[in-house]
């Protein structure tokens, strides 16, 4: 393998222009993609890859969840409350409606957009078991006087839609169906309005929920979307701005949030870290490197196998229509600090070859060992990257598969590219010579010094491992900005449950299902700090149905009797005569025996919205949801039982994926760090072929491993799941270091180790400050999870490097080598 790498370096020297010309074509074939590269703004993106709590989380999310709803948050200024601005309101309700992006507008309010008669005619079908007998029990002689007497108020408000709603309902049934409809679970409300809409308990903020045409994550749709509410929005509160003036109002504050602001702010977000953190990583690693030689050449064209390996990765994912995941975008900055190591191994050889009197050729002619060094480093670091394809989040599969393989490009460019423009001799006589003639000595006089300190030092940082925690939580890994601060406030102020559960199911027959759902709710039903709202508030089971109608026929007869005794009520508390006169008209649809409802009219009807947070289809299948919330463990573990005792149903839920995340992490943590040393071992014996070197080599990896993580749990510092295999990570990097150095020492004509040390030992401290700082730009990403991720490589490879400074050198026998 050497002999093919000499032979490569060779050939790239011996025909330097056809290599650099090649070199500028593909720059430039693949700059054009690399400026079209898209960042994907899925949410969805962040979830693993799972069967259980996971996937049915992902599969509600991506069919049931609010991804695809627009909310307008109208808010009034303090010691002020919304209904002041109502008529603004009503007029953006207006404005919103009209937009052609914009399918529907849901006020919370009593409007034509839903055919709310369609459902309230059939509301008999809806009632449970109890509220149902209270509704029977209000249409007995002696009851009905008292339930017309409490339509007075509705009547006497101005709101002729609720006047209305008196006059067809004057037994009340509708606050029955509308304490069903409301349930306990948190879904944003399902009942037939309010005169209100979705306001907050203190009467502050209003909320309009707006259904665009298309889904987020087509982030020029989003643009244009968000684009024309806030013109829309404009021109409305230009309509209003004098009459506030008048009244002494203060604007109230308007926004937006949403899936669809999500994918602007993420996409943003996303584009401007790949542009940062790669332009901080560049700066950060030139700046080295040329403080470190003062040759202007290595800073100019010494970069350029990174930048051909960033172009060319990149370029092949835009091809390829793959779309960037957050975490991705610290990929570049990862090859920056990667990537130089084996341009500042190939420098120093080659100018100590020309030091000695050699040609270029000659000395290219004698680069093999490092450039054998360089490709098992390159080959060792991209195989533990490339390892996390194995991982369950796509995030960070992508993030492994673009390191990786821009980790092997660079190695090639470098062993091509770089070797084909390595400048003559005047040049290198202008560059500092980076060797250190006494370093090597003074660790052989030190040795013993070093080695008590290394494991005086080793005790107390590998006790504070136990201490360092780690926090699961998918939370943690979405980005942060303004419009997911504002879905939380959003979720907190109109008291929507956080933290839900949900029990969901596919199959193709939809009634199957629903007499599922209505088992489960009986079987919850009575269990303390449990809520819970299933399909059956909208759709009960054709079963369901039919023993309701069953019992309505006994109660048809009585129509008329019904509809005297509340006109006689009516009359005797003094209304107006045909007041009821609607309530008559509809109740031999409200007890026709054969009335039913379908999941067809329901979407017919305009009501496709409310049920389809209950149920979906999906192809051929149905998918068919339950919501409950928790108050406490015996809640949660009832919700278990239950769910578990009927099949084909599966409890999911952000606390579930949580608490699987939590409990799936140290086995799949394991079985990478297994997987991934296991291959770096194999690698580095496939070219030591001893096992004293090729555990030499492991030292520092181990050594940072122990020393950078225990700082860490010292420090208080909480690991995401990024961060945790940020470990796996690392693997690859921390035993290149050991491979540099122990390379040179083996063979028949290898180095003494103090010579090594000498000679490789300060391009090591620079290969590895250069490692640190492209890294250590991530600490000060917009993006935690890179932040984290950054932190952990910067502790781990910076004690990794003083590890192969000091302690690996120090461990093998003063004159000897490591065989």
């Amino acid at each position: 393998m050497t002999r093919f790498v000499q032979a490569l370096m060779t050939w790239a020297r011996a025909r330097r222009g056809l290599v650099l010309g090649l070199a500028a074509i593909v720059a430039l074939a693949s700059l054009v993609p690399t400026l079209r590269i898209r960042f994907g703004t899925d949410v969805l993106q962040l979830m693993p890859r799972e069967a259980g709590a996971v996937d049915a989380f992902e599969t509600y999310l991506e069919r049931f969840g609010s991804l695809d709803a627009l909310y307008v948050y109208v808010e009034a200024p303090a010691e002020a409350s919304v209904a002041d601005y109502g008529e603004y309101v009503d007029a953006l309700v207006v404005a919103l409606r009209a937009l052609p992006e914009v399918r529907r507008v849901d006020a919370g309010r009593l409007d034509n957009s839903r055919d709310w008669a369609y459902l309230t005619d059939r509301q008999l079908l809806l009632l449970d078991p109890a509220n149902y007998t209270e509704a029977v029990a209000r249409m007995a002689p002696e009851r009905i006087p008292a339930q017309v007497a409490r339509t007075r108020d509705m009547l006497a408000m101005p709101s002729e839609d609720l006047k209305a709603l008196a006059q067809r309902d004057p037994l009340g049934w509708l606050e029955l169906t509308t304490a069903r409809l409301d349930g306990a679970s948190g879904v944003l409300r399902l009942s037939p309005g309010t005169a209100d809409g979705y306001v907050t308990s203190d009467g502050r903020a209003q909320l309009l929920v707006v259904h665009p045409t298309r889904p987020p994550f087509d982030t020029a749709f989003a643009r244009t979307l968000l684009d024309r509410v806030a013109a829309a929005e404009r021109v409305v509160r230009g309509q209003f701005t004098a009459q506030w003036q008048d009244e002494e109002l203060a604007p109230p504050r308007m926004d937006v949030a949403g899936g669809h602001r999500t994918a602007i702010e993420t996409e943003t977000l996303m584009r401007g870290e790949a542009i940062s953190n790669t332009v901080w990583s560049m700066v950060g690693v030139l700046a080295l490197l040329y403080l470190a030689f003062r040759n202007a050449w290595l800073v100019v064209f010494g970069t350029l196998p990174i930048l051909l390996g960033t172009l060319v990765t990149l370029a092949l994912h835009q091809v390829a229509g793959v779309q960037l995941s957050a975490a991705a975008t610290g990929a570049s900055a990862m090859l920056f600090g990667l990537g130089d190591d084996g341009l500042v191994l190939l420098f120093v050889a080659y100018r100590d070859g020309l030091a000695r009197g050699l040609t270029p050729a000659e000395a290219v002619g004698q680069l093999g060992g490092i450039g054998m060094s360089v490709v098992l480093g390159a080959v060792t670091t991209a195989a533990t990257f490339l390892g996390l394809w194995f991982v369950s989040f796509p995030s960070l599969q992508q993030l492994g598969v673009v390191v990786g393989l821009g980790i092997l490009l660079t190695a090639l460019f470098t062993l091509t590219v770089l070797v084909a423009g390595l400048p003559g001799r005047r040049w290198v006589a202008h560059s500092r010579d980076l060797t250190l003639p006494g370093l090597g000595p003074w660790v052989t006089r030190h040795r013993g010094a070093i080695l008590a300190l290394a494991a005086i030092a080793t005790l107390p940082l590998a006790w504070g491992l136990p201490r360092l925690r780690v926090d699961p939580r998918i939370e943690r890994l979405r980005p942060s900005t303004a419009g997911l601060a504002l879905e939380s406030e959003i979720t907190s102020r109109f008291g929507l449950a956080a933290d839900m559960y949900l029990v969901l199911s596919r199959g193709s027959t939809l009634d199957a299902q629903l007499q599922a759902h209505e088992s489960l709710e009986h079987a919850l039903s009575g269990t303390d700090g449990l809520a819970h709202a299933g399909p059956s508030v909208l759709l009960p089971s054709a079963g369901v149905q039919e023993a309701r109608r069953r019992e309505l026929r006994t109660i048809a007869p009585r129509r008329a009797a019904i509809a005297a005794d509340v006109d006689a009520a009516a009359d005797d508390l003094g209304f107006v005569p045909g007041t009821f006169a609607p309530f008559r008209a509809r109740l031999e649809r409200l007890l026709d025996p054969s009335q039913a409802l379908t999941l067809e009219d329901l979407e017919a009807h305009g009501l496709g919205d409310l049920v389809g947070r209950f149920v979906r289809r999906d192809g051929s299948d149905y998918l068919v949801a339950t919501y409950a919330t928790a108050g406490n463990p015996a809640a949660v573990a009832a919700l278990r039982t239950h769910v578990a005792a009927h099949p084909g149903l599966v409890l999911t839920g952000l606390p579930l994926v949580n608490a699987a995340l939590a409990a799936r992490l140290p086995r799949e943590l394991a079985w990478g760090l297994t997987v991934g040393a296991l291959v770096v071992v194999f690698l580095i014996w496939l070219e030591f072929r001893a096992v004293r070197p090729t555990a030499l080599a492991l030292l520092p990896t181990i050594c940072g491993i122990i020393w950078g993580l225990g700082a860490l749990g010292w420090a208080g510092v909480v690991l995401d799941l990024f961060s945790v295999f940020a470990i796996l990570m690392f693997l690859g990097i921390g035993v290149d270091y050991g491979i540099h150095l122990l390379h040179p020492t083996l063979g028949p004509d290898g180095l003494d180790v103090s010579r090594a040390l000498s000679l490789v030992g300060p391009a090591l401290l620079l290969a590895g400050a250069t490692t640190i700082v492209g890294f250590g730009t991530l600490i000060w990403s917009a993006y935690a999870p890179l932040r984290s991720l950054g932190l952990v490589s910067v502790s781990t490879i910076g004690a990794a490097l003083v590890a192969s400074l000091l302690v690996l050198p120090a461990l093998v026998r003063p004159g000897g080598a490591a065989r």
